[in-house]
């Protein structure tokens, strides 16, 4: 993410916060809507959700973009002003403080007040970031863990086959051919045993009020209830009141806090969900019969 920096006396302690936190700001609703639904198979054959999560990902950065370049048009203007009289940007913003000296003060108190908040206020939300993004990594390796755990019984089963037919520890399968009846018949109840395993592990792990999507759950809130108010306290206003100060209109302007959050919200759904397994093992052309 990319905050430009105000040129100008007042731009230092807006610059450095925008440079360090490394957030944006909040535009009105609107993204969400574009979040597909949650899948409800098991298997990644049996619905097109990844697609739907690519698709919807496109669609909002493509918005992102585009909002983008109308902000950038409207800072373009002030660092415009700037470049081009910076004497008579200053004596203006010094006669708009002369004509309302109550907002002028409080708008300089907030500077002050959000260049001290910085120092404890971008650690703590760098830290719930990170503490957040890292228990997705963690409920991944504990669904895999769980997935391993009720494969248990079916693996013991394959290696106690491999060893009586004399598989090397590495095969896949039975073979191409020349397999005997009974090795094909213990074969198709491994996969049968794969299969009701990892069904059964899905349904606790991916359903609604599973670890999964509880998890997805919280993120949101995360993104809703945390960034997103932080990063329009630390990095929209202070755009927007440096824009009026400095009497620079705002017409089309539209915050990206949103926009990040759905996005950041969208890649880890796909992640989420992208760990399902693909296919049932016990296929058309499985033996399993």
């Amino acid at each position: 993410m990319n905050s430009p920096a105000f040129r100008g006396p007042l731009a230092g302690a807006l610059a450095a916060l925008a440079f360090a936190s490394a957030l944006q700001a909040q535009p009105a609703t609107g993204p969400w809507t574009k979040v597909p639904a949650a899948p409800t198979a098991c298997y990644l054959s049996q619905d097109q959700y990844l697609d739907q999560n690519s698709a919807a990902l496109d669609a909002v950065q493509n918005e992102h973009y585009a909002v983008n370049d109308r902000n950038a048009e409207i800072k373009q203007k002030l660092n415009d002003a700037l470049n081009a009289d910076p004497m008579a940007m200053a004596q203006a913003m010094q006669q708009a403080m002369m004509d309302d000296p109550q907002n002028a003060q409080k708008y300089m108190e907030q500077m002050m007040q959000q260049g001290q908040a910085a120092q404890t206020e971008i650690p703590a939300a760098l830290e719930r970031e990170t503490q957040i993004e890292a228990e997705e990594k963690n409920l991944i390796k504990q669904y895999q863990a769980a997935l391993d755990k009720a494969n248990g019984p079916a693996n013991a089963r394959w290696t106690a086959l491999k060893k009586k037919y004399g598989l090397p520890d590495d095969a896949p399968g039975p073979g191409e051919s020349g397999v005997p009846d009974w090795v094909w018949q213990e074969w198709g109840v491994i996969l049968k045993e794969w299969d009701q395993a990892y069904r059964a592990n899905c349904a606790t792990w991916f359903s609604p009020a599973g670890p999964l999507q509880s998890y997805l759950k919280r993120y949101k809130g995360f993104l809703v209830q945390e960034r997103m108010p932080y990063e329009k306290k630390n990095i929209d206003d202070p755009w927007l009141d440096q824009y009026k100060m400095m009497g620079i209109s705002t017409e089309g302007y539209r915050t990206t806090t949103e926009y990040e959050a759905v996005e950041d919200y969208i890649k880890a759904a796909y992640r989420i969900f992208s760990a399902r397994t693909y296919r049932p093992r016990c296929g058309a052309d499985d033996r399993c019969e």
